[in-house]
């Protein structure tokens, strides 16, 4: 058996998907997370980086407040 992996566009992305599902001989392999080829230490700095971009987002929808950035210099002086 032959492998392809193929780039599609997002928004073709469901079409594309349900035509490849209408063909019987293809056997199609769930997506693959960034995290299952992560080591332990790998897995926990891209949780960090995941938060942030979520805290991020909160505080740019005004769900959470931000600190300025010099909390965040101090407490690196400290």
């Amino acid at each position: 058996m032959k492998q392809v992996v193929l780039n599609i566009p997002e928004s073709q992305f469901e079409f594309f998907m349900k035509l490849v599902h209408s063909l019987d001989f293809v056997q199609v392999q769930g997506p693959v997370k960034i995290e299952d080829g992560l080591t332990e230490t790998q897995k926990e700095t891209w949780k960090n980086i995941k938060t942030g971009f979520e805290e991020m987002r909160m505080v740019e929808k005004g769900i959470i407040k931000a600190r300025p950035v010099q909390f965040l210099l101090n407490e690196l002086e400290e």
